[in-house]
């Protein structure tokens, strides 16, 4: 599976930023989103709580008051 963060602008429809997170496995992110690992394979919007989680697994630090992020998750 291949693992994108994806940030825009607040009320851009354009993404600004893609990181490559795919060194992390699939468990980990879903236990940061609180979902089955099987149910893995959308596009999951990245909330304020998910924003230590994500640092711990990542070291991304989330500007959450400029920007929205998601994860993006694409099969293999």
């Amino acid at each position: 599976m291949t693992f994108l963060v994806t940030r825009y602008a607040k009320a851009d429809d354009t993404p600004d930023a893609e990181t490559d997170v795919s060194s992390v496995d699939a468990e980990a992110f879903a236990r940061l989103l609180g979902i089955p690992v099987s149910r893995l394979a959308d596009v999951y919007p990245l909330k304020p709580e998910h924003s230590a989680g994500l640092r711990e697994l990542t070291g991304m630090d989330l500007d959450l008051d400029r920007f929205d992020y998601f994860l993006e998750v694409a099969a293999d």
